[in-house]
């Protein structure tokens, strides 16, 4: 009887045990199913510029919100911006210049955290097709797509620099053919951004090519950024306040070492990009990250929106100018 006894005692901690194990369990479940499901959705392919928001994400940042967040690949600015206004995106990442004409057309989206105030966009030649200034547009074959920056920019940017639009032959293509007619000299010049393609069209062609900075030429467009519809923000502003607060935090570490997060993108990109110039890529990206002392990264001033929207008003992309918390807020920024 005695040796029943002792099993008996013994099986009855044990037994308690189990029981609170499995409701460990249980709460663990019960914690992933409650995480609050959002995709971010950019504005274009997957490249190094996007690098900090996966630094979030593979350290567990959005997790700790309470965020089951998906990255994914997008088409254009404006589709995305469409997207948002519809309510069929929750969040969207691009170019805030973008977001700016968009709600000048009436869309209601607004962008709650700038990551760039300067776009970093050049154009692109080889070495021997002269490229010293807009004006040596004029005469060459130019390839643009469809929800790019700056073809979306290409006329106020003549404009700035009376240069004759007629005189530069505009060839629409897609994304991935353009690269193509580039590295073929089928085009003569393409639009680029500094911190993502250059480097990596520089390792394919071997060669340095002549670059024109479109920010050295007047065209200083605002960069990367975080946008929402005016709805989703207004009825989910503790969703925002968090998605903001871990991609700060993703920020922050990619700023901190640009070579990890580059190895964390690396991970994620669906096309293979070779190591240096995914480097190279994340490292341009963290020199231009919006972070202003005493401010969270991604605070928004209004002189920078002013001046891009002062620029956009006087090259005729937007009919007014409307008071600046119609375009932007940091009030969901912490």
């Amino acid at each position: 009887m005695k040796p029943m006894a002792t099993m008996l005692k013994a099986i009855v901690p044990l037994s308690a045990l189990a029981i609170l194990t499995m409701a460990g369990a249980a709460q663990n479940v019960a914690f992933g199913q409650s995480l609050e499901k959002v995709t971010v959705r950019f504005t274009w392919k997957l490249k190094g510029e996007y690098a900090p928001l996966y630094v979030a994400l593979e350290k567990g940042y959005y997790k700790a919100e309470g965020l089951d967040v998906q990255l994914s690949e997008g088409n254009g600015a404006q589709n995305v911006l469409k997207a948002l206004a519809a309510g069929n995106e929750k969040f969207g990442y691009g170019p805030a210049v973008a977001a700016a004409q968009a709600v000048s057309r009436g869309l209601p989206v607004k962008v709650v955290a700038l990551y760039q105030t300067s776009a970093p966009m050049g154009v692109i030649a080889f070495p021997e097709t002269p490229l010293k200034g807009p004006k040596d547009l004029e005469g060459k074959r130019l390839a643009i797509s469809v929800g790019e920056t700056f073809g979306d920019m290409i006329r106020p940017f003549t404009r700035v620099n009376n240069v004759d639009l007629s005189k530069i032959q505009l060839i629409q293509m897609d994304s991935s053919a353009r690269t193509m007619q580039f590295l073929t000299r089928k085009i003569d010049v393409m639009s680029v951004y500094l911190s993502n393609e250059l480097p990596q069209l520089e390792k394919r062609a071997g060669v340095k090519f002549n670059v024109i900075k479109v920010t050295d030429f007047g065209l200083n467009v605002l960069g990367s950024s975080m946008y929402v519809s005016n709805a989703f923000a207004e009825s989910n502003p503790d969703t925002v306040k968090k998605l903001l607060r871990a991609t700060a935090k993703g920020y922050r570490d990619a700023m901190a070492d640009p070579k990890a997060a580059a190895k964390m993108m690396a991970k994620h990109m669906q096309v293979p990009e070779q190591p240096d110039v995914l480097d190279q890529q994340v490292q341009a990206t963290v020199v231009s990250t919006n972070a202003p002392a005493g401010k969270p990264i991604g605070w928004q001033a209004d002189a920078d929106w002013q001046a891009n929207l002062n620029l956009l008003k006087e090259t005729g992309l937007i009919p007014e100018i409307k008071a600046l918390n119609v375009y932007f807020t940091n009030d969901l920024l912490q």
